[in-house]
This record gives structure tokens, sequence and C-alpha cells, in this order.
């Protein structure tokens, strides 16, 4: 586990692998910020299945795809897996919490917190995990070949 962490320390190999999730996470923030009336507003009958929450899905789905991508190529060993599943989820999972309390603060004008947006940008995580896994078995040249 100690090896894992000292992988990690080192800045250069750290941005060699994940520039992609870096920019990402600027994308990610950057639509987050957007002020609401520059939004087009879809009509939906609930809450929940709004377009818009597919848009969170995909956004959150595309982010831990590419942090996992990233952590297994950087640390390539047994207990990487659990631990990059561990760090995407809950990088994931912070940053869509962080960015509906940014939009329910007076920093962003027009936008407002929602639950429902933070539920699809949890679902989107565990979809990012699971296309992960589901493409990483269709590969030939597999990046969790070891854990197996």
């Amino acid at each position: 586990m100690i090896l894992v962490f000292k992988k990690l320390r080192s800045l250069k190999n750290f941005l060699q692998y994940h520039i992609p999730g870096i920019l990402w996470i600027a994308v990610i923030l950057v639509l987050t910020c957007i002020p609401g009336t520059l939004i087009p507003h879809i009509p939906s009958y609930l809450d929940l299945f709004q377009p818009d929450k597919l848009v969170h899905l995909f956004l959150f789905a595309v982010l831990v795809f590419l942090l996992l991508l990233g952590l297994l190529k950087q640390l390539r060993n047994k207990p990487a897996y659990r631990l990059a599943v561990f760090i995407a989820l809950n990088i994931g999972i912070f940053l869509g919490g962080l960015t509906e309390w940014l939009q329910g603060t007076t920093l962003i004008t027009s936008r407002q917190c929602s639950v429902y947006d933070f539920i699809a940008d949890v679902a989107g995580c565990f979809l990012g995990w699971g296309v992960f896994v589901l493409w990483n078995m269709k590969r030939k040249k597999k990046v969790l070949a070891d854990f197996r």
C-alpha cells in the first residue's frame, strides 16, 4: 500500500497519466458554473427525468472512466484496482456534491442546488465504473490483465 502512495507522489508521473481526467474536471466545473439563464430549458413532467440529468450522468461517467484509466496505468499492481476504484468514485462523488453546493450559493447566479442532479452525478460515477469494466473486458490489450 505504501508503494502505491509513493507512485502517486511523483507529480510528473501523476500528470502523465491524469491530464485527460484533470481536463475533464475543468470541463465539468466550467459547465456547472455557467449561469442558468444561458442554458436552454426543456420542459419535463418529472424532476428526476429531465434531460439535464442525462448530461450529469454522462459528465460523471466519463470522469470516473478517465480517472480509472489514469490511475490503473500509473499504478499497475494488484492492490491498485480496489484503491483506484475507491479514489475515482470518491473524487466523482465529491465533485458532484461540490458542484451542486456551488450552484446553491450566490456565486453562481440563476442556478440552484438539486438533489436530483446529485443523484444523477453519483449514478454517472457508478456507470463510468461499469463502462470501464465492460470496456476492459472487451479489449485485447487489457489494463486490468494483472488483476485476474
